[in-house]
């Protein structure tokens, strides 16, 4: 390649390399439980993890095209109803009002604009899972952050 070619890539390699270190500033703030997780070999998503007894544990993870995904399980269904909620998703499938009124099953979210879906799952037996595929850091921030002050406020 030709020397000004290889400035630019490597210009463009240091401002994406400074986008996804603002992703994971974001997240972690958003979640401060989450904590920083080697990455796999062969892989470049950059992955988050927590666990914490009553609370849930699971991931987020960066993926390459600046996209966050979530998996959390073992999440208090109040908890993730409380979030959902206070979020006001625009149509969450099989929910008829307030998830806090919805009975165990799973509620989906399709975002036409973004193409991420979230999926927030009531368990039967009190305790749920939150799957986030293809966000943008700002609307898993969202996410997140909602859980994060749902859970505070489920532990008081």
């Amino acid at each position: 390649m030709q020397p000004a070619v290889l400035q630019a890539v490597d210009t463009w390699e240091q401002h994406w390399n400074e986008t996804q270190d603002a992703a994971v500033a974001a997240l972690k703030t958003a979640f401060p439980h989450l904590h920083d997780c080697p990455r796999y070999v062969g892989c470049d998503d950059i992955h988050l993890e927590y666990a914490e007894d009553g609370r849930g544990g699971g991931r987020v993870c960066v993926d390459s095209e600046g996209r966050a995904n979530v998996e959390f399980r073992q999440v208090p269904n109040e908890v993730i109803a409380r979030a959902v909620d206070e979020v006001q998703f625009p149509h969450l499938d099989d929910a008829d009002g307030p998830l806090r009124d919805a009975p165990p099953g799973t509620y989906v979210y399709e975002c036409e604009t973004s193409a991420a879906q979230f999926e927030f799952a009531l368990g039967s037996l009190g305790h749920g899972e939150v799957v986030i595929s293809f966000a943008t850091i700002p609307d898993a921030a969202a996410v997140l952050d909602a859980l994060a002050r749902a859970s505070d406020e489920d532990t008081t």
